[in-house]
């Protein structure tokens, strides 16, 4: 479990997070929503060092990490893995190596038993047949497959999805919504979900976060959004270009 409790964080004189208390279940697909600039990646760089709150705590399984330094969270890199918006994969490599790389790094094994590795996971996101292409030879829904399977090398119990689906065509977008979903169910990780898709939003997810001018608007799973009467609710579940929430 994780929970952050109050979290705020101001950039000179916006405050971004006003008091933010979240909580994330383990097995569960949470996903955090809002309006650009609500707030939605900030709170999750937070959990893994890469932005330090203003104040406020944050408890992985019941150890406070709120003034872990660097080094700190090496270990909880390892436990709690982030796929970024852009793959971010090595052009000169082929996928098989991407994914190798960071087994050989953390494990200190050889580059034969990291390849071998490497394809458990690429079968996981049913990549392995496209084991020894470059990413330039892909599309990128299939790049983003792999950066999934990047992030399984370690065998973490949560990962973070920063904005997984946005740029994809919308085929590709549901493919990488299922494989969220499937690699959930068969692996039992915890899914943090940073998004603004609709689609995906009411997909997969089993909880949803809405942040609204720097706090907690809603917490509930898609049936109380969907049934919700709050007029910024409404406008962002309906996708209306008109209502309260400010641009």
């Amino acid at each position: 479990m994780i929970e952050f409790i109050e979290i705020t964080k101001a950039f000179g004189g916006n405050r971004v997070l006003d008091g933010v208390s979240v909580s994330v279940q383990k097995g569960q697909i949470l996903f955090i929503i809002g309006k650009s600039g609500a707030g939605k990646s900030v709170l999750v760089k937070h959990l893994v060092g890469l932005l330090r709150q203003d104040s406020g705590q944050i408890l992985f399984e019941g150890t406070d990490i709120s003034n872990y330094r660097e080094k700190d969270f090496y270990e909880m890199r390892k436990r709690c893995a982030m796929v970024f918006q852009h793959s971010t994969l090595f052009d000169s490599m082929t996928l098989a190596e991407n994914v190798a790389l960071p087994i050989r790094k953390h494990r200190g094994v050889s580059r034969t038993e990291a390849l071998t590795l490497a394809m458990d996971k690429l079968r996981l996101v049913h990549m392995d047949h496209m084991a020894d292409r470059v990413p330039g030879e892909i599309g990128d829904g299939l790049r983003k497959r792999v950066a999934i399977a990047r992030a399984l090398t370690l065998d973490p119990a949560y990962v973070i999805f920063d904005e997984p689906t946005t740029g994809l065509d919308p085929v590709s977008a549901i493919r990488v919504d299922r494989l969220i979903r499937e690699m959930s169910d068969r692996t039992g990780v915890t899914s943090i979900v940073v998004s603004h898709d609709l689609r995906s939003i009411f997909g997969i997810a089993d909880r949803i976060v809405m942040l609204y001018q720097g706090k907690v608007l809603l917490d509930g799973p898609p049936a109380d959004f969907r049934g919700s009467q709050d007029p910024v609710v409404r406008q962002f579940v309906n996708g209306l270009a008109e209502g309260p929430m400010e641009l």
